[in-house]
């Protein structure tokens, strides 16, 4: 049988856990409709039902809790996006990228926050280093860029390579991480199947015949 203190540490343990994930889980869904500059510890405290003290006590400071979810974010996007890539270099790009951009799609419009929160503070940038953790964008891309050379035999430049995915990325930040705003210009709803058709569409029409200069074998 257990000690009382035992125990008490065990509890302790998981009250603190619960709560940390619980500001966590705040902050995504503060900082994905309000920008960094515009948002509280406050606001994210009364999101998450706790005492705003507590904000502090696990993080320091909105820097560092902004920093903290923005790698829980990249973490996460790592781990998804190797499976977007699993047997599609195999067959043609017209058949290779549908199934990519499907892929990406699936998670992304389940999980916008995160290219709601890069999206929403693009236009706050002086500097990138003015808003912490969005260095994880560019370790983002250079890490995708990564996955496409080790998988795909890819002939071009490396400005080639290079403007592909920056610009396949930005689009589809400001498609999805804008959505509300591009689909209701487009007269689409947001939440759609004709607007989600609408972006695979338009990133095959721009990016398809591009894919087939850069790769090797087409």
């Amino acid at each position: 049988m257990a000690s009382p203190r035992k125990t008490t540490k065990r509890r302790i343990s998981a009250d603190e856990s619960t709560a940390r994930e619980r500001i966590m889980k705040a902050a995504r869904e503060v900082f994905a409709l309000h920008s960094y500059k515009a948002a509280s510890t406050r606001m994210v405290a009364k999101q998450a039902g706790v005492e705003h003290p507590l904000i502090h006590y696990y993080f320091g400071s909105k820097e560092k809790l902004f920093q903290a979810m923005v790698e829980d974010i990249y973490s996460e996007f790592s781990l998804v996006q190797v499976t977007w890539l699993d047997g599609i270099e195999r067959v043609p790009p017209s058949q290779g990228l549908p199934v990519f951009i499907d892929r990406m799609l699936d998670y992304t419009l389940a999980h916008p926050d995160a290219l709601q929160i890069i999206a929403l503070n693009m236009v706050q940038i002086g500097r990138i280093d003015d808003i912490p953790g969005y260095r994880y964008i560019t370790l983002h891309m250079a890490r995708m860029r990564r996955m496409l050379e080790e998988r795909l035999v890819m002939r071009g430049s490396n400005r080639d390579i290079e403007m592909f995915i920056y610009c396949f990325y930005s689009l589809m930040i400001n498609l999805i991480g804008a959505r509300s705003c591009q689909a209701q210009i487009l007269n689409m709803d947001p939440l759609g199947e004709e607007y989600r058709a609408w972006i695979k569409d338009a990133c095959l029409t721009l990016f398809l015949p591009w894919l087939e200069r850069l790769l090797l074998r087409y």
